[in-house]
């Protein structure tokens, strides 16, 4: 039998409560490092400067979608430079504070699996649905957007995936790709038509704005990732 416990007023303590907020603690204690990893950049129009927040990008960073003001508007590469640029961050996160951060968000998750992208890290975290808990199965290294080609942020689902593809100008190839929003996807590392890698970086922010894996990694995600997966790019 349990045994009961008394604060110093000899009043009995609840220990259902004193673990909710140990729980709470915890929580908010993780809370404060998951940073989002967020581009800036300063749009020049007419001789006046704005400063926002870059969204996505086409064609290689011809074009920004760029949020002013609670306001999103497209501009071309001209009228735009990047700014607020972070280091990558040392400090990784434990496997319980993961999943407490996962589990105890209001995320509004549907799917067995869940994939959360950690830009600010450059690690994404694979998590599976156990007895209504999400339990941390693994976690990889990964290349993401560099900040003139930011990786999408943003709570979305796998809508597409591929054993392969190539670059618009047919000089490269990435196998085992996961799409979560128009061009954005998940893949492995790019190869040259002749199947040499071509870059093979991890935990640094050097792609077109996919995010990268090893080929072996990218082939587990492709295997077990079912469509409509949700993911979390952070």
């Amino acid at each position: 039998m349990p045994t009961d416990k008394y604060d110093d007023n000899g009043d009995n303590i609840n220990m259902d409560d004193t673990i909710n907020n140990e729980i709470i603690d915890k929580y908010n204690t993780v809370c404060k490092k998951v940073v989002p990893y967020i581009v800036n950049a300063k749009v020049t129009v007419e001789d006046k400067q704005y400063i926002g927040q870059v969204l996505e990008d086409k064609q290689n960073g011809t074009t920004y979608h760029i949020t002013i003001n609670n306001e999103s508007n497209w501009f071309d590469k001209y009228y735009v430079s990047i700014i607020d640029v972070k280091p990558f961050s040392y400090e990784l996160l434990k496997d319980d504070e993961i999943e407490l951060f996962v589990n105890f968000s209001s995320f509004n998750i549907d799917s067995e699996y869940f994939i959360w992208v950690d830009l600010y890290r450059i690690q994404t975290y694979l998590l599976k649905k156990e007895n209504n808990y999400f339990k941390l199965i693994n976690r990889f290294n990964c290349a993401t957007g560099a900040n003139i080609t930011p990786t999408k942020r943003g709570f979305y689902k796998i809508t597409n995936k591929g054993t392969h593809f190539y670059s618009r100008d047919n000089t490269y190839i990435c196998y085992n790709f996961l799409q979560y929003s128009g061009s954005y996807l998940l893949h492995s590392f790019p190869y040259s038509l002749d199947k040499k890698i071509l870059d093979d970086r991890v935990n640094v922010r050097v792609s077109n704005g996919c995010i990268r894996f090893d080929f072996e990694t990218s082939k587990y995600l492709y295997d077990v990732i079912p469509l409509g997966t949700n993911i979390w790019v952070n």
